[in-house]
C-alpha cells in the first residue's frame, strides 16, 4: 500500500528524509546508519534522533517501510510499494526483493484458526546470495 505525501504534514527534515529514501527506489534497502550519513550531507545539522522519528513517521504515514529481518543488526528501510518478501544475504547481508505474497486464502485460513484479524504478512528467506555462495565455491 502506497500513500500520497502531503507536504503540509511532515517537516522539512521528515521530507528530506522522504526525499532520500524515494531517490534510492524500489528495491534498493537501507539501514538507519546510512541514511543518516545521507542526511548529514545535505543537511549537516540533523540529528541521528530527528532522522530516526522522521523515518517513524514515514512507516506510520505509510510512504517508508520498515523490515525487520533476522539476523541484521538493525531495521532496513525502503520506499512503500507493492507488496513483496524478501531475501538477506546471511554471509555479506545484501538484502533483495523477492516477487511473492502469502496468498489471501491462506492468511484468512491462518486468521479463522487463530480467531483473529490478519492485517498483513511479512515473509523473508535467508541463506547465502549467489554472489557469496559462488565465493565460498571458488576458495
Amino acid at each position: 500500500m502506497t500513500a500520497v505525501l502531503d507536504e503540509t504534514r511532515l517537516s522539512k527534515n521528515h521530507r528530506l528524509v522522504y526525499e532520500i529514501v524515494q531517490e534510492q527506489g524500489l528495491g534498493r534497502h537501507l539501514p538507519m546508519s546510512e541514511l543518516y550519513e545521507l542526511a548529514r550531507t545535505r543537511r549537516p545539522g540533523i540529528g541521528f534522533t530527528t532522522v530516526y522519528r522522521a523515518l517513524t513517521r514515514l512507516r506510520d504515514l505509510g510512504l517508508v517501510s520498515e523490515l525487520a529481518l533476522p539476523g541484521a543488526d538493525s531495521a532496513y528501510y525502503e520506499i512503500a510499494g507493492p507488496e513483496h518478501a524478501h531475501f538477506r544475504c546471511t554471509e555479506c547481508g545484501h538484502v533483495d526483493n523477492v516477487k511473492f505474497t502469502l496468498p489471501h486464502e491462506v492468511c484468512a485460513r491462518i486468521a479463522g484458526e487463530l480467531g483473529a484479524q490478519v492485517t498483513g504478512a511479512d515473509v523473508s528467506l535467508h541463506g547465502r546470495c549467489h554472489a557469496c555462495a559462488t565465493a565460498s565455491i571458488a576458495s
